[in-house]
């Protein structure tokens, strides 16, 4: 494990967007440079740095009278922290200085019209960014799990916290999932054991190997195999896909060559896989030709039935066996933010209990990608999101939200495609279909790229906070 000396430097960055604040003026708000003046003071802090970005042009008069809200001015406040801090240390810094300039930014005139949006970035390589809602609580816990993964073996660690809700594992997984970077596969167990340690859902990557488990806590053993796989003869590009319970390898060698014969008889023999835990396997040669299998040779006479469990940590909702099924005008529907890492795209569908009383789901929602102007795309093929899930009964809450989560692989928009723009939701069977634009909040604004021809896994309704 490298020195924590090896991190150099962390600078902790806060955007706040100041709509309408002093309208005329390039200089901060006082509020804001006060409140950076005490976090000079903080243990810990090297230096901190205000900006002010002036608003565009003033509101232009319309053809009728009206005239247009003044664009927002932007305040950056960017504060570096001692490079050598302890994980926790930083940590307790990066929160402390959040939770000023939060408290700062909600004493200038409410009539300023305040957002807030944070980003911590740090050497070398941490990038935590944050939304609006996200607490200062969550960026302790972040900035110092950012550290420990550096100190781990990471060269990079990033982080974007501004989901829906206020950042933590509860609110959004997919948000809060690190997407790590190391220099060679070999640092990959000691980040994978240290992110177990923090109960931190991590994706990792170095050149010629991926383990993607979004959502989740690496399984250190997954992690092993995948490590040992990508070290074999003739072995230039390993994947690992927690979802699909796949293993993906792409060698060098022609079809009929030893390496290759030798590859896949050492998967066959690997002692890892069980029935209760069953892992594919493809094996690529040099012509892309695909030879398939079942790591340990354990291959499951069919994947037993489950649901999902409640995304987060929070305590699972009530069974209520005399509660009535949800209908469309029971939930409001809304897309969540995509997430993006190693060619993968991340995102849900969610559902909110607006009825006024409880009401209980059980089905995947029905979904259809359309273009800008309508048109379905086609040929796009709806799998489920992992191996034998099934819809459960969800007895959801008024004001509760269920979600349903989506994964699709990154398609190329090069030559400029028509992408999704808009999702057709049908949320439960009978509901009227509810159209979502996936050009805002969170999402691309050209869209999504689910093309002609994608395949999109979607799981079935499940508890989400």
């Amino acid at each position: 494990m490298p020195p924590l000396h090896r991190v150099l430097s962390l600078a902790v960055v806060s955007v706040l967007a100041l709509a309408g604040c002093t309208p005329s003026a390039d200089v901060p708000p006082v509020e804001v440079t006060s409140a950076a003046d005490a976090v000079r003071e903080l243990p810990g802090v090297d230096d901190v740095a205000v900006t002010r970005t002036p608003r565009g042009a003033e509101p232009v008069q319309g053809n009728f009278g009206q005239r247009s809200e003044p664009a927002p001015s932007t305040v950056s406040v960017e504060v570096a922290l001692t490079g050598t801090l302890e994980p926790r240390a930083a940590g307790e810094a990066a929160g402390e200085a959040h939770r000023l300039l939060v408290a700062a930014a909600g004493r200038v005139d409410d009539r300023e019209n305040i957002t807030m949006a944070s980003s911590f970035v740090g050497g070398p390589g941490l990038g935590v960014s944050a939304g609006p809602a996200t607490t200062s609580e969550v960026v302790a816990d972040a900035v110092e799990d950012g550290f420990g993964l550096l100190a781990a073996g990471a060269t990079t660690v990033d982080l974007s916290l501004g989901g829906r809700g206020d950042g933590s594992w509860d609110d959004d997984p997919l948000a809060a999932t690190a997407h790590v970077s190391a220099a060679t596969r070999d640092d990959f167990l000691e980040i994978a054991r240290a992110a177990e340690e923090l109960d931190r859902g991590v994706e990792l990557q170095a050149p010629g190997v991926l383990y993607r488990a979004a959502t989740r806590v690496p399984d250190v053993d997954a992690v092993r195999l995948l490590v040992a796989a990508a070290a074999r003869p003739g072995v230039v590009d390993a994947t690992y896909l927690a979802q699909e319970q796949r293993i993906t390898l792409q060698s060098e060698a022609k079809a009929g060559s030893q390496d290759l014969a030798d590859l896949r008889r050492w998967l066959d023999t690997q002692d890892y896989a069980t029935a209760d835990h069953p892992v594919a396997y493809t094996v690529m040669d040099a012509a892309y030709a695909e030879t398939t299998g079942w790591v340990s040779g354990v291959e499951p006479a069919g994947y037993a039935p489950h649901t999902l469990d409640p995304f987060g940590d929070a305590e699972p909702w009530l069974e209520d066996p005399s509660a009535p099924d949800c209908t469309g005008p029971d939930l409001a529907v809304t897309f969540g933010a995509v997430d993006s890492a190693a060619g993968t795209r991340g995102g849900s569908v969610r559902a909110t209990n607006v009825s006024g009383g409880p009401c209980a789901v059980e089905n995947v929602p029905d979904l259809v990608f359309e273009n800008e102007v309508g048109q379905p795309q086609k040929d796009v093929t709806i799998e489920p999101y992992e191996p034998g899930v099934m819809p459960g009964r969800v007895v959801v809450p008024d004001g509760g939200t269920v979600l349903a989560p989506l994964l699709w692989h990154a398609m190329s928009t090069a030559n400029d495609p028509d992408t999704t723009t808009t999702i057709e939701v049908t949320a439960v069977p009978g509901a009227e279909p509810v159209p979502l634009d996936v050009t805002t909040d969170g999402t691309p604004a050209t869209g999504l790229d689910v093309l002609d021809g994608a395949e999109v896994r979607v799981g079935p309704w499940t508890q989400g906070d």
